[in-house]
This record gives C-alpha cells, structure tokens and sequence, in this order.
C-alpha cells in the first residue's frame, strides 16, 4: 500500500501534493529541475505528501512521467503519476498500468487528456479510445483482480490484483447550467467506476471549489476532496484568460489583478505565492482533505512558502474567503450564495430551474422513432428484430440495408459509422461526431463557454444533450447511466443490425439478462 494510501485512509492529516511539469526530451533543464525538486523534499520537513508529474500536457509530448515516477521513488519520495486516456487504446492502457504496479506506481491520476496540438512532422492523432469512466473501471478491475478469457472456450483466468489508488479530476468553473451540471453528473460515474478521491481543475473562485463538497454531501457521497492551488503569473494567466490552457479559468477581473500584481519589482510573485497560501488555507479551513499546489516556474523554495505560509494564516482563513471570488460573466452557481462558506443544510440544497424546450424536429422526430422501434415491447420492435434475423441470410440484402441506414445516420446525425451506436443515450446526439474526444459518459472538462475545447465554432454536445434530458424530465439517467466504451469489431457495421440482434452496448442494456455487464 502506498503512503498516500494509507494517509487518505487515516485521514488525519491534510495532505499536499504538488504538481510538476516534464520538458520535451530525456534530459535538460526542465527535467532536472524535478529531479532537484525530488531530492529537496526527500531532505526536507515540509509536509509535500506526493510530487504529482503531468502525463503530456497541453497535448504536446513530454519525458513519461512514469519514468519520472520511478526516479522520485528510488529518491523516497512519493509520486502522482497522471493517467491520460488522450494516446493509447485499452490494451496499451492495460500494458502501462501493468508496468506502473510493477514497479511500484501506485498514485494515479486519471484523466482524459488535453487534445493534441503538436507532434513530429505534424500534429499526433488523437486516441481517446476510453474515457475517464472506462479507463477508472478498468484499473479498479485490475484491483480486484482482472477477469480475462483462458485458452479454453468459455474459460476465464483471474491476474494478481494489483492496489492502485484512483484519482480523479472534475471542473466546477464552468459558466452555464447545462455546462456545469454534466460536470457533476460524471463526476458521481467516476466515483461509482472507482475513484478514491478527486482533484478539481483550476479556477479562482472558492464558491465553486466549496460546490464540489456541497454536490457530493447532497448525494450522500463520501469522496477525499483536495483543493487546486495554483500560483498563477501575469504569463500563465493570459494564456488562460484566452482559453489556450484547456479546463483553466483565469477571469478578465482577475487578469487585471495580475496584471497590476506584475508591475511589482518582483513581478508579481509575492503576490501569486500568497494567494496561493490563502487558498490553502481556505480549503483546510472548509475540510477539504488535502491540496494541489502547482505554479509555472516554482521551486521548492517557493512551494515551502506557501506551506508554511499557508499554516501562519491558520484560523484567519475567513478573512479571505471574500477576496478569492473570480467569477465569470454571469455564471451559474448550483448551490445559493454562502458568504462565509458555513455549510448550513439549507445552504446545501441544489437551486431549482425551469425547463425549457428543446426547438428541434430532428429530436422529437428521433425519440418518436426510438419510441416506437427501438423500445423492448414496442409496436414495431419484434417486427425490427425479425427482419434483421431474414437479412442476415443474405449479403446483398444485408448490404443494402446498411447502405439504406448509412445514408440517413449521415444525413440526420453525421453517423460515423461505428456499429455501437450511442445515439439513444445522449438525447439522440451523435458523441463521435459531435464530440472531438469522442466522450460517452459525460464531457471532458475542457469546454469554455459551453463550446468545445477543440472547435470554439461547435457547442459541446453534453451541453446540448443536457438540455434535451432536461426538456424531458429525465437528468436521471445522464446522471447514473454507465456508456461502456464503443466496441471497435463493430465499427462499419449496422448499427440497428446489431442492436436487434443483440451485439451492441445499447441492446445489452436492454435486456435484464445481461445487463450486469454494463452496469458500474
């Protein structure tokens, strides 16, 4: 077990972990920056529980942070190693964790990824074969011992468990309603999939960072929560400020007080390093479990000064609560206003909307069909279910049935023919299509303004799919439905074929018989 394992178990310390980003390369200035950071914190009294190390950020490549994982720990020191879905399919991913629990890698941060922006001789391809939920599932299954087929039929072998510890990531900082709300929602996927605590992407507003507590305590979830503390310069938060950062919220209010903060003969960083502090001390003032300090170009030096800092502050942190509230134009919060971040029961209620109308005939038009046909019972079900049994028979007839569904999927939905379809579980949006990551169980948190994080010119389709649940009364099940991951045998077949004929994830959901294998 590890020692961040065991601390979280206990807890009974507030835990700080403090994030570190490899460099391009296997070796320079940025690498051995971390290693010197590494050896700092094995000599040292300051309570930093784990040194967390990016996995590719920004989407561009990077030193493996497993392999940095390994250095930190022959040094004593406890790593973090994020876990990103963005690179690899499900058998590398299986691979890698393999490789992290062998050799002691056991603080992973699962996470789905930035977009690729850069690679060797053009931009890389993007994966995102798993989402966060699935690839939690996966490494919880390695927990428990991975069931895998044997080499005879209808055999299976049990592998040696492995004993990772599961975080996961979730953004509050988002403006609108149907933006937050699907945050929320996946985030309790992430919890059921696995999840043994949770980070938060960064933002500076700790109405939202308090939510996150107020969200899980009004589930009835109980889940480590650590604060994201980030040092943020004059530089970094431009970079955010224009959505160059994916999930990062620095608000125009708060770039003006960067700026400002920056005409210092120090450039600002006294003043970022005692934000950071006050940060942290508000989020052990309100029980988070611990913290997540990060900042571009910090030393150890730095991190220790916003500890100790952080520490001196103590039970002052009320006095700054009110400073730290960057919000953006607008936004929506999910729980009433709680100046002083009291938690009182009545101030842990959700705030109550009204349903609007979704304007769209290809919707209403869709559900009817869903309705009707693809519905166990319905009246043209069996008589779909029958067919698809006949057209099975013959090539050519199976041929220009696909050929006949292909072309209206493409019309109607942009269908990019992967055989699993998810159409009925995002309120007949298509996710392949709509969404660059392909997300099945909720959106990445890199969205800005309800648009994609990949195209400014389309809405993220979680938001949309948000609205069409909402509309319907039934933000329940984008809520608790589990969407396995897209089976890739599937993909250029019919997608109605292999529902009727029960090859697909949505026909298995379907039938009681097997729906313990779908179900988180």
């Amino acid at each position: 077990m590890s020692k961040l394992k065991e601390l979280l178990l206990a807890g009974s310390e507030f835990i700080v972990t403090c994030e570190l980003v490899p460099g391009r390369g296997h070796e320079g200035k940025a690498i051995e920056q971390i290693i010197e950071f590494g050896r700092k914190v094995a000599s040292s009294d300051v309570p930093i529980h784990a040194v967390s190390i990016t996995d590719n950020p920004g989407g561009n490549p990077a030193l493996s942070p497993d392999v940095l994982g390994r250095e930190l720990m022959e040094m004593g020191v406890e790593p973090l190693v994020h876990f990103s879905c963005r690179d690899v399919n499900r058998n590398m991913m299986e691979s890698r964790a393999s490789a992290l629990a062998r050799g002691g890698l056991n603080n992973l941060l699962v996470i789905t990824g930035d977009y690729p922006v850069g690679g060797y001789d053009g931009m890389a391809k993007p994966i995102f074969d798993f989402d966060a939920v699935h690839a939690l599932r996966l490494l919880k299954s390695m927990n428990a011992g991975l069931e895998v087929p044997g080499r005879k039929p209808g055999t299976f072998n049990r592998l040696p468990a492995t004993d990772f510890l599961l975080a996961c990531a979730v953004s509050p900082f988002k403006r609108h309603e149907a933006e937050l709300l699907p945050q929320m929602y996946k985030l309790e996927k992430k919890i059921a999939a696995g999840a043994d605590f949770i980070i938060p992407q960064l933002g500076y507003d700790m109405r939202k960072f308090a939510e996150i507590l107020k969200y899980l305590k009004y589930r009835g979830l109980h889940v480590p929560v650590f604060g994201n503390a980030y040092a943020v310069s004059k530089g970094a938060g431009s970079m955010m400020n224009k959505g160059l950062v994916p999930g990062c919220v620095v608000t125009d209010e708060l770039m003006a007080t960067l700026s400002a903060e920056a005409e210092a003969p120090d450039k600002g960083k006294g003043a970022r390093l005692e934000r950071a502090a006050r940060m942290m001390a508000i989020f052990r003032g309100i029980k988070f479990s611990g913290v997540h300090l990060g900042g571009f170009g910090l030393k150890f030096e730095d991190f220790e000064h916003i500890i100790r800092r952080s520490e001196e502050i103590g039970e002052n942190w009320r006095d700054h609560a009110g400073e730290l509230r960057f919000s953006q134009p607008d936004e929506f919060y999910l729980f009433p206003e709680d100046p002083d971040l009291s938690f009182a029961e009545e101030r842990c209620v959700p705030v109550t909307t009204a349903r609007k109308r979704v304007l769209s005939p290809n919707y209403h038009v869709s559900r009817c069909f869903h309705r009707y046909v693809f519905t166990e019972g319905a009246m043209l079900y069996r008589m779909g279910r029958w067919a698809y049994k006949l057209l099975e028979k013959s090539k050519l007839l199976t041929r220009a049935a696909y050929f006949f569904e292909r072309n209206i999927k493409r019309a109607l939905f942009d269908c990019q023919e992967c055989g699993d379809c998810a159409l009925f579980d995002l309120g007949y949006l298509c996710p392949m299509s709509r969404c660059a990551k392909g997300q099945r169980n909720g959106p990445c948190g890199g969205s800005r303004n309800a648009r994609c994080e990949v195209d400014d010119d389309k809405p993220c389709v979680w938001t949309l799919t948000y609205q069409r649940f909402s509309a319907a009364g039934k933000l329940d099940n984008m809520r608790t439905q589990y969407i396995p991951p897209a089976d890739n045998s599937l993909e250029r077949t019919s997608g109605w074929a292999n529902f009727f004929l029960g090859r697909d994830h949505a026909a298995k959901m379907s039938q009681p018989d097997m729906q313990q294998n779908v179900k988180p």
